[in-house]
C-alpha cells in the first residue's frame, strides 16, 4: 500500500462512468454491497463459528433531466421499456494524474426505481435511478464473493 503525505486524493473530477450504448454525464453514482453473515452457536454462550447467507448489491445514479432524456431515447431505439433495461456492465473508473486507472465494475445492472423532483428555485432538474446490481460489484479486479 502506498502512503501519501500531503498528496492528492481522488475527487469527483477523477471519476468516469460508462454504460454500454449510452453517453451519459451522471452527477452522482453510489453503490454498495453486503454479505449476510451470522454467528453459529453450540454449547455455551460464545459463537463456535459463522455461516454465510446471501450477497446483495445495489446502487443509485443521479443525472440531469437532459441525460435522462437520452436514456429514454435509448429505450425507444432498442424497443424496450424503461424497467426492461438491463445493462451487462456499468464501469466506474477513477485515477489521479500520472497513476493507473482503478476500475469498479457493476455487473448486470437493472433499474428498479426512478425519482423526479422539480421545485421553485431549482436551477436544474435531476432524476435519480435506483439500481439492482445482480452480478455483483468487482472492485479493482477483486470479486466480492466466490
Amino acid at each position: 500500500m502506498s502512503l501519501k503525505v500531503n498528496g492528492q486524493t481522488y475527487s469527483w473530477g477523477d471519476v468516469d462512468v460508462k454504460i454500454p450504448g449510452l453517453v451519459l454525464v451522471v452527477q452522482e453514482i453510489s453503490y454498495d454491497d453486503e454479505q449476510d453473515m451470522e454467528e453459529s452457536y453450540g454449547k455455551g454462550n460464545r459463537p463456535r463459528g459463522y455461516g454465510k447467507g446471501n450477497y446483495k448489491a445495489s446502487g443509485k445514479m443521479s443525472m440531469l433531466r437532459d441525460d435522462y432524456d437520452d436514456v429514454l431515447a435509448y429505450c425507444k431505439a432498442k424497443g424496450v421499456p424503461f424497467y426492461g433495461l438491463e445493462w451487462p456492465s456499468v464501469v466506474v473508473s477513477y485515477a489521479n494524474e500520472g497513476e493507473r486507472t482503478r476500475i469498479d465494475e457493476l455487473k448486470k445492472v437493472v433499474p428498479i426505481k426512478r425519482s423526479h423532483k422539480a421545485a421553485q428555485g431549482d436551477k436544474s432538474l435531476t432524476v435519480d435511478i435506483d439500481l439492482m446490481i445482480v452480478g455483483g460489484i468487482v472492485e479493482d479486479g477483486v470479486e466480492p464473493t466466490k
